[in-house]
């Protein structure tokens, strides 16, 4: 199911984002490899994210059906050197995608560290820090970022890399969490944020941090509070204003 929020670009399936214009389609954080970063850490985990990640991704590219794949950064988890995991799904990723005729794109993310090797092997390209496409710009969202040296042209700016997520109590006193998209602005640009594809990630509570709490440096300047949550829950979209929620 698709959700309009700029004109020609549409949330897809509560997790993607399509620019139509391009026949773009723009997921982020899918943290390939997480299984094996926790196991280290003596947390053992069936290795059932990446199944999920291709379900989603697949019903996706069915809604919309785009010529390009962008991953905005963080498509592999460890920080180190690549995992036999991580080396595994993120090849079979590649070839999941190619052999729907669909060109793939990565921007670099703080924990793609090591992935050069990975996307090399496919001849996948790689772009650091960001990647301009007409009036988008596609940054991860982990570093500050100078606006000054991106063309006037840029009007839309889409990271990801903050999980962002808002956190609600139903009529029981249940506390709930959902992942969202925010829509907002900063420097006069147009700001999305992308949730995080990877069903491990749950997100963090956007209207429950302090500002100087956020993950982006793009994030701590904006005016959060007149930014939009957008969450996708039983089939339908819901638009909320975070001044209302925080």
């Amino acid at each position: 199911m698709k959700f309009e929020i700029l004109d020609g670009v549409e949330i897809v399936e509560g997790l993607g984002l399509f620019l139509r214009r391009f026949d773009v389609l723009v997921i982020a954080d899918l943290h390939i490899g997480y299984e094996a970063a926790l196991e280290k850490q003596g947390i053992t985990l069936p290795k059932s994210q990446y199944p999920k990640i291709k379900k989603t991704v697949e019903e996706m590219i069915r809604i919309v059906r785009p010529k390009v794949l962008i991953v905005n950064g963080d498509l592999k988890h460890e920080f180190g050197e690549a995992t036999r995991q991580e080396w595994k799904e993120t090849l079979d990723f590649i070839d999941f995608i190619r052999s729907m005729g669909i060109e793939l794109i990565v921007v670099r993310g703080n924990h793609d560290n090591f992935l050069i090797p990975i996307l090399k092997k496919k001849d996948v390209e790689f772009k650091d820090p960001s990647y301009t496409l007409g009036e988008f710009l596609f940054i991860h969202g982990h570093k500050q970022l100078n606006l000054e040296s991106f063309k006037q042209t840029i009007k839309t700016i889409v990271m990801a890399h903050e999980h962002p997520a808002i956190g609600v109590r139903d009529e029981l006193g249940v506390r709930r969490r959902f992942k969202c998209f925010l829509v907002g602005k900063v420097y006069d640009k147009n700001l999305i944020v992308m949730p995080a594809l990877s069903p491990l990630m749950p997100g963090v509570e956007i209207n429950n941090v302090e500002k100087d709490e956020l993950l982006s440096p793009l994030l701590r300047v904006a005016d959060i509070e007149e930014f939009v949550a957008i969450v996708y829950e039983g089939g339908e979209y819901f638009e909320i204003p975070l001044k209302e929620i925080r």
